[in-house]
């Protein structure tokens, strides 16, 4: 019995908890008070039943989950015995329940990354004064007809001073691809070999590295471009050392200030050769000098034979040393099948023997076989 006024003690609670996962716990909270002054009674056995059913469902409650987990496989197992598993459904067959293991990839050997080489640049070539085709061709190495094709020149007079010129790195056309082009049929264009184009511009793989409007080059030996020809208007200013002969014979005739070459007496047809790589200038009837063919050299040198019987090569065209360009003949002035080889040098006849190289098979015997 509590008096009016007087203070009452606080309760004390105590709290126990379980832990059951790494979330989640269990608590029992118990709550302590004083005993009120009441007469205990005694506890009878219906009383101490119940007392002991609570606790048993206490640690029932919180056995059960942790229980649970752990007999986990145990349960999945007993359940497969008890309820099992429904047929597969018709038509799939064995291969339908079979699960393919993951193919697993090794490299045989370390990678390595290997750089492309880049293809043979281009060149800028800006001209000087006094320079010309020729003069800026034999400076890189490559034929007067290779410079003059790439810059759309067709005559060697066209240059003018300051004028900007592309510079191929070796005898080859320029070339930028078409949308539908491959690389055979461009190679093909030009007479070159598709695999010499492909080493030369770095091609590994088609038709990803053969793409419009990629710039190719294609090689074309000694500059000798289909249908291509070069006009030879203006007189070259480099010297060529040293040529050869036209055809084999005998020298009847030496250059004098009144004869203007030499004459090589011959069978008629021989073969008459280009006696350097260069562009043929003039092709027609001289005359006394009967049918003639010129070829301007590389070079600077500009030699042409007269009383032909025939030619093979036309004006404009590009031929190499030692290519056949006419037949020996007997047309024009003359008393026998010979050949006048006659050589011009900034337009001035100069004697053939000085840059002609000694020949044993050419023997000097005089005597006049013809006049050009």
């Amino acid at each position: 019995m509590h008096t009016r006024g007087a203070t009452r003690r606080k309760t004390r609670r105590v709290e126990v908890r379980l832990p059951l996962t790494a979330s989640t716990d269990i608590a029992f909270g118990f709550t302590l008070r004083a005993p009120k002054g009441r007469r205990r009674e005694r506890l009878t056995p219906r009383r101490w039943g119940a007392v002991a059913m609570t606790a048993a469902s206490c640690v029932v409650a919180a056995l059960a989950p942790v229980a649970t987990i752990v007999a986990a496989p145990e349960l999945g197992r007993v359940a497969a015995l008890v309820w099992p598993a429904p047929p597969p459904p018709p038509g799939l067959g064995r291969a339908a329940l079979y699960v393919a293991s993951r193919a697993v990839i090794r490299a045989p050997a370390v990678p390595v990354t290997v750089v492309r080489d880049e293809a043979p640049p281009l060149r800028a070539h800006a001209v000087g004064p006094g320079e010309t085709l020729f003069s800026i061709a034999a400076r890189y190495g490559i034929t007067p007809q290779t410079l003059a094709y790439n810059n759309g020149v067709t005559d060697t007079a066209e240059l003018r001073v300051g004028e900007s010129l592309v510079v191929p790195p070796l005898d080859a056309a320029i070339h930028l691809i078409r949308d539908g082009e491959t690389l055979e049929q461009i190679a093909a264009k030009f007479g070159a070999d598709p695999d010499a184009v492909r080493a030369l511009n770095r091609v590994a793989y088609e038709p990803e590295d053969v793409t419009a409007g990629r710039m190719l080059l294609v090689p074309v030996p000694d500059g000798r471009f289909p249908g291509f020809r070069l006009r030879v208007s203006e007189a070259p200013r480099v010297f060529a050392p040293r040529i050869r002969w036209p055809t084999d014979g005998i020298v009847t005739q030496l250059f004098t200030p009144w004869h203007t070459g030499i004459d090589i007496a011959a069978p008629e047809g021989s073969p008459i050769v280009a006696s350097d790589s260069g562009t043929v200038s003039a092709v027609g009837w001289a005359g006394p000098g009967g049918l003639s063919v010129c070829v301007r050299h590389d070079w600077g040198l500009e030699t042409c034979a007269y009383h032909i019987s025939a030619v093979h090569v036309e004006v404009g065209e590009r031929v190499s040393a030692g290519q056949r360009i006419a037949s020996v003949g007997t047309t024009g002035n003359s008393s026998g099948p010979h050949v006048h080889w006659e050589a011009r040098t900034n337009g001035v006849l100069v004697d053939p023997m000085t840059y002609a190289p000694g020949a044993p098979a050419i023997t000097r015997v005089g005597g006049a076989t013809g006049s050009p």
